[in-house]
């Protein structure tokens, strides 16, 4: 079994049927870097991100590698479906920020917080508003990306 599963910068790679070196010389970086970043003994920078976005023609890349190497990250960016069609993307949106209006939750989580804290008998209320803003949060993050590549 393997020991390090492929992460995004080697399954985008390998998608686009590149050598480790076919793709440092094409982000300008050495092929050394390229397989530290792919095993994970190197996070690459931002910098390095965009030039493989870029080479990789994956608009996708930065969001997942991030969430994949990051631990803290993984709390703050959902798990978001690449490739969406971007009509369905936008439908997923708007039905999920309809479904947190619905809930009044603006108005609900300001009476919450009246007081600096959330009560025993508004815990239920608010878990229930923040699973819908993680859906919206989503949501965004499909629609972002099925825009970006939509746009090429």
């Amino acid at each position: 079994m393997d020991k390090n599963p492929q992460n995004a910068i080697q399954r985008a790679r390998l998608s686009k049927g590149l050598t480790q070196e076919a793709l440092a010389e094409r982000i300008g970086y050495s092929p050394d870097s390229v397989r530290a970043w792919e095993n994970g003994t190197r996070i690459a920078s931002l910098e390095a991100l965009d030039a493989l976005t870029v080479a990789l023609d994956a608009s996708w890349l930065s969001g997942i590698y991030m969430r994949e190497q990051t631990a803290a990250l993984n709390a703050l960016l959902p798990d978001f479906e690449v490739g969406k069609p971007l009509a369905q993307a936008v439908a997923g949106f708007i039905t999920a920020v309809l479904d947190l209006m619905d809930v009044k939750a603006d108005r609900k989580l300001l009476q919450m917080v009246a007081d600096g804290r959330i009560d025993a008998a508004e815990q239920t209320d608010f878990d229930c508003i923040m699973d819908l803003a993680e859906k919206v949060n989503k949501a965004y993050f499909e629609v972002r990306f099925a825009a970006k590549e939509q746009g090429r």
